[in-house]
Formats: structure tokens, sequence, C-alpha cells
């Protein structure tokens, strides 16, 4: 069945990795020239370095999907693995002594290494399988581990952190493989990282510009119900000019997309911030500086892409 209102029309791949490579030429080229003068230079200069590690981000995200064959899959199956042991080995911290990190092997390399070992073969395995059975298996799977972990409290620790691991990011990671095994969802995949970054981008300067109360105090205090407001606002915006323009999208669809995209990145942030928090720290093991572990960066495209591509089946 299809909905011809909210018909998705194939994504070229290429043409959303030379948005995003604009994008960033366009960026680079402000900076520039705020670097040079004299009113901007103080404070734009600062920015070079995480501009360059947002630069290596986005290359190491784009390239493997260009690419595509031996190359992709061996990149989706170090992110398995480096997410596994992130995730796991912050959960095994509130087995650490009081006051400290667990010190011994088992904690801090074997247990969180065979989690990741686990979960890029689950991944593997999922991407010979229908993308829409996989989706429907998983969101099943979550949904039991939720209801158990609900009902199970705070007893039987070990079990009860499995289960969070389970629902983030054990079965949205599984599931962005799955969605990656298929070459054609290609541009899905790398129009949802686009997305996630542009909705971020524009609820961090909404939030910096006109953010007063914040949104999750909690889990995430910086986010500020301004700059969700801003950010979910011009996603909108620039979802309602670029899917009709650029892909051929109804405007319908474009705008459902913008808001499934802005939801996803929403939630995957606070799963990500969840499992931290309940760990008392403040960022995953780092793979890069000023930006922490690869799931402080992929935590929100983990959810958002295969939540497109799913979309986008449903909508045939």
């Amino acid at each position: 069945m299809s909905l011809p209102l909210l018909s998705l029309p194939p994504v070229p791949m290429m043409l959303v990795a030379a948005t995003v490579a604009a994008g960033l030429a366009l960026g680079g080229l402000a900076l520039a020239l705020a670097s040079v003068l004299p009113a901007t230079s103080p404070k734009a200069r600062p920015i070079w370095p995480v501009f360059a590690t947002e630069v290596v981000i986005v290359a190491v995200a784009v390239l493997p999907f260009v690419a595509g064959g031996a190359l992709l899959d061996l990149a989706l199956v170090l992110l398995a693995v480096r997410v596994g042991y992130e995730a796991t080995q912050v959960a095994l911290l509130r087995f650490a002594p009081a006051g400290g990190r667990p010190g011994d092997l088992l904690l801090r390399w074997l247990l969180p290494l065979a989690a990741g070992g686990v979960l890029a073969l689950a991944g593997m395995l999922a991407a010979r399988v229908s993308y829409p059975f996989v989706a429907g298996a998983g969101a099943l799977l979550a949904g039991l581990a939720i209801l158990w972990r609900f009902f199970l409290g705070t007893s039987r620790l070990p079990l009860a952190v499995t289960l969070e691991l389970l629902v983030f990011p054990a079965v949205p990671l599984v599931l962005f493989m799955a969605a990656a095994g298929d070459a054609s969802n290609a541009g899905l995949l790398l129009l949802a990282f686009l997305l996630v970054e542009t909705y971020d981008s524009y609820a961090l300067l909404g939030g910096k510009l006109f953010g007063r109360r914040p949104a999750f105090p909690v889990l995430s205090p910086k986010k500020t119900v301004e700059g969700l407001a801003v950010g979910g606002a011009m996603m909108a915006l620039t979802a309602g000019l670029v899917g009709p323009l650029v892909f051929g999208w109804s405007l319908a669809a474009s705008l459902l997309a913008a808001a499934l995209i802005a939801v996803a990145a929403v939630g995957g942030d606070l799963a990500g911030s969840r499992l931290k928090r309940a760990s008392g720290v403040k960022d995953y093991p780092a793979v890069l500086p000023r930006q922490g572990g690869a799931l402080d960066i992929a935590d929100a495209w983990l959810i958002a892409g295969p939540a497109l591509v799913l979309l986008a089946a449903v909508a045939g």
C-alpha cells in the first residue's frame, strides 16, 4: 500500500553528499571572512578547531556511503563495535567501587568489546533481512524491554542495565545497519544525517539567542524550549523548500519528514544522555577532542536514519 500525498521519491545519494559538502564550504567561507574582520575575528578564530572537528565528522559519516561496498560494511562494523563498547563501558560504571571507575579487565574492556562484537554481528545479519520486518521486530523487542524494565524497577540491576542497553543503543544501531544494507537507502540515511545536523544547529542558535526555559532540566539542561521551537520552525521551513524543489517530495511529505527528524533527534539525544546521567558521566569515551565519543556524535542519527527509511517504506 502506498500513500500518494506522502510519497517519498528516491533520494540521490550524490546530491545529498554534494549538499553536505556545499554547506561545509559555505560555513568555512563565512568563518574565514569573520576571522579577518576586526569586529568578529576575536570570536571567530577560536571556532576553527571546532569547525575542523566537524569536517572530520562529516567526512567519516559521508565517505563510506559514497564509496559503498566493503568500505561501508567495514565502517558500519567499526561503528557497531565502538558504540557497543562505549555504551557498555559507561553502563558498567554503576558497578564500580564507590568514588572510582571499574579498573579490572573484564569491566573496562572484555565485556564492552564483546557487546560491540555482538551488535556488529546482529547488524550484519539484519542487513540480509527485509527492512520493514527488521523494523517491526526491533520495535517489538524494544517495547517488551521497556515494559520489562518498568516492572523490574531497580532490582536485579545487571538485567535492568541490559534492558536499557537493548532499548538504546542496540535496537536503533541494528536497524541503522539493516537500513544501510540496502544501497537504495544510502541517500535517505545521509539526508537524515544532514537534517539532524541542521536541526541541532538551528536549535543551538535559537537557544543561545532566545533560550530561557530548560526543556529537559535533568537529562539535557542545555536544551531550551525556545531553542527547540526555533529549531523546529526552521527545519519545517527548510524541508518545505528543499523537499519539493530538490528531491521532488510533496509538501506534506517534506513537513512530515521534518517533524519525524526533529522528534528523532531529540529522542536520540535524550536516550544517549539518560545512560550517561544514570552512570554519572558527562561524555562517552572520547574519539575526538571537543566531541566526546561516537555515541555523543551519532546518537540522534541512529534513530533518525532508520525512522526516515521506515517512513519512506510505509509511504511507498
